[in-house]
């Protein structure tokens, strides 16, 4: 793995590097009680979609126009809405993550207003 070049992070957010990191530190201690303790958990990634982690699996549902952005909308809709898989890792943007869980703890990240 590579390590996050906070730095850049921090210019590209208009902060300071110490900043950033500490509110990176806050969100992984965070993280790392609540699945110590065995919390069901999900993380909001803005604009890419939410990883759940419940009763000890994890699940990855990615937004219908982030993955059209990556793959290109014609080889998404030719391979995820054919397989039953893969559409269910698919979700609409907007979608309450209420509706993707069983639990009700619920960590967003990155929750930052400039």
């Amino acid at each position: 793995l590579h390590p996050l070049r906070t730095f850049a992070v921090a210019a590209a957010l208009g902060q300071s590097r110490r900043r950033v990191e500490g509110a990176l530190q806050a969100t992984m201690s965070l993280l790392s009680r609540c699945l110590g303790t065995g919390e069901d958990v999900a993380l909001v990634l803005r604009d890419i979609g939410v990883l759940l982690v419940e009763r000890r699996k994890v699940r990855m549902r990615f937004y219908h126009d982030f993955l059209g952005a990556v793959a290109g909308k014609e080889n998404l809709e030719k391979g995820v809405f054919k397989i039953q898989e893969l559409l269910d890792m698919v979700v609409p943007r907007g979608v309450p993550v209420a509706a993707l869980t069983s639990f009700g703890s619920v960590i967003v990240f990155p929750e930052y207003v400039r």
